[in-house]
């Protein structure tokens, strides 16, 4: 398939910023006389973000009335980058002699965004200061600094994967309900081990079984033709659950490429998926973990993709900006193209889980980037936050913004877990709806583990990608009935209809519509697509 890369109006000549190539090989080492220097000038330098006012909305609106694909997001993109050319190139000859005074660092400069119109810089007061009074400008705002909120996580008991598939008595460590037990590990005289399903109390997995994930798999539904993405703190890439399902390894030869399937935003600049923490590779398997017919994630016939945005001290609004961006419009090297790469937005995942967060959810620091995302038909998932227990109103950011689906967490009973943060939102509400929008199961998961393992976590972060990898499902159901995947608006009709409203009757606080299960799928997706206007002539007379 041929890509057509974004090559619209961009500058002559780069700025310095996150997106600069690393050192050259070779070049000299500074001395330690030299990196103590360098450190102390460093020093007075803080991250801060300028936007600015003209944010293109307008000419950005008409795509919503655009059918999803690669089209779609070739305008919003193409509109973004003219835009940003137009009202940030003043702005960047500013800086340029900000920069030459020792106002702005000399190492991390500035890096220009269209994903949002907005410039991270990495600057003192006085380049703050200039900024914020530059024409054009809405304002330059310290970055705030986005940490990962785990109520707790304890180590699972389970093997291994890559050892506890050896044989009979390996087989036998795992959980009684794998269902490739029956069909390959024998007992005693070498009859058939019987695959028992446990009730929710005891079972290990017991948060796809919550939501009938078997359903939709014996409907054909496991994600197929569908890429999800993870902005976390990385992927263990490697880990048996996961690599078969990484879009940039092909399991005809073993290769594996990076190139369009992951960008690290952190200082260490990372050229493979790598996880130090472990969040980002639990989140991926509750994704579409899975290995030799034993799933950990909901959609095991998804690729994902992903972008690291999260560092050992969290990550900085400018980090998590450029991720987003760089993963819904990777960089592919192009020698025709202005500065030997091209942005190619079909690489760009079809959904995007997000287990991070700030408290503050008043904060509309992301809300034009996720509005721009959510035009070009990129699905945003949100952990609702985990400040439940301070009560009503501690909803996050972005969690509150209108523009993404955010999910609540719930136990084993299907009550709120007590650490899910509650609505109301403290933003304007669109059309009645609450926030978190769904819920699910968040306590007590089991998913990935850099190194092979697995272990169990919690939080509203466990229970998003679960959300997110149904969210595949209905977009490989609704590509198989439309030829295309679901923009946002109609994900949260599908969503909504699938709940079972498990609180108070309607919509509430906690848990927004209820947990979605995946029993109909494909009837839902067929009704949404219906009532939503979806279905070509063709597409509708299979649908009745």
């Amino acid at each position: 398939m041929t890509m057509t890369g974004i090559t619209a109006a961009t500058p002559t000549a780069a700025p310095h910023g996150l997106e600069a190539p690393p050192v050259a090989p070779g070049e000299p080492k500074l001395s330690k006389a030299e990196e103590r220097a360098q450190a102390k000038e460093e020093a007075k330098f803080s991250e801060f973000v300028v936007m600015l006012d003209d944010q293109g909305q307008r000419t950005v609106e008409k795509a919503f009335d655009m059918p999803v694909g690669v089209e779609r997001r070739q305008y919003v993109a193409k509109s973004l980058i003219d835009n940003m050319v137009k009202t940030q190139g003043p702005l960047w000859k500013v800086l340029d002699g900000l920069q030459s005074s020792g106002h702005v660092s000399q190492t991390r400069g500035y890096t220009p965004l269209w994903i949002q119109n907005s410039i991270v810089v990495y600057g003192d007061d006085t380049a703050k200061s200039v900024m914020e009074s530059a024409a054009g400008v809405a304002q330059a705002v310290k970055s705030a600094t986005h940490v990962l909120d785990n109520p707790g996580r304890y180590e699972d008991q389970l093997a291994p994967l890559e050892n506890a598939v050896s044989g009979a008595e390996a087989l036998a460590d795992l959980p009684a309900d794998v269902d490739h037990i029956a069909k390959g590990a024998t007992k005693g005289g070498g009859g058939k081990a019987v695959a028992k399903r446990p009730d929710l109390a005891t079972d290990p997995q017991w948060n796809l079984n919550r939501i009938h994930v078997d359903a939709a798999h014996k409907d054909g539904l496991t994600g197929k033709g569908v890429v999800v993405g993870s902005l976390d703190t990385g992927v263990d890439f490697t880990h048996p659950a996961l690599l078969s399902k990484y879009r940039g390894y092909d399991p005809e030869t073993g290769e594996v490429s990076h190139v369009g399937n992951w960008y690290d935003a952190t200082d260490e600049k990372s050229p493979v998926p790598v996880d130090g923490h472990g969040h980002g590779t639990h989140t991926t398997g509750t994704m579409v973990g899975g290995y030799n017919g034993f799933d950990v994630g909901v959609a095991p016939d998804a690729q994902w993709v992903a972008a690291r945005g999260l560092g050992e001290q969290g990550g900085t609004d400018g980090m998590l900006l450029t991720a987003f961006q760089n993963m819904v419009a990777p960089k592919v090297p192009d020698a025709s193209a202005p500065g030997g790469a091209k942005r190619v937005v079909a690489l760009g995942p079809d959904i995007i889980n997000n287990s991070w967060g700030s408290d503050a959810g008043q904060s509309t620091s992301y809300m034009h980037a996720l509005r721009n995302m959510d035009a070009m038909g990129v699905v945003n998932f949100f952990a609702a936050g985990n400040d439940g227990e301070a009560g009503a109103g501690t909803i996050g950011s972005p969690g509150s913004s209108p523009h993404i689906i955010t999910v609540g967490a719930t136990d084993r009973t299907d009550t709120p877990a007590s650490f899910s943060s509650r609505g109301p939102n403290p933003l304007p509400v669109e059309n009645g709806e609450p926030v978190p929008f769904i819920a699910m199961p968040g306590t007590e998961i089991r998913s990935a583990k850099p190194g092979g393992g697995y272990q169990q976590m919690q939080g509203t972060s466990m229970a998003t990608p679960l959300a997110a990898g149904m969210g595949a499902l209905v977009d490989q159901a609704a590509l198989e009935l439309t030829g295309r995947t679901f923009d946002t608006r109609a994900m949260k009709e599908v969503l909504k209809r699938a709940a079972v409203d498990i609180q108070e009757k309607g919509p509430d606080d906690a848990t927004g519509y209820g947990i979605p299960v995946a029993d109909h799928l494909r009837k839902i997706v067929a009704d949404v697509a219906k009532d939503l206007g979806l279905l070509d002539a063709k597409a509708a007379k299979a649908a009745k």
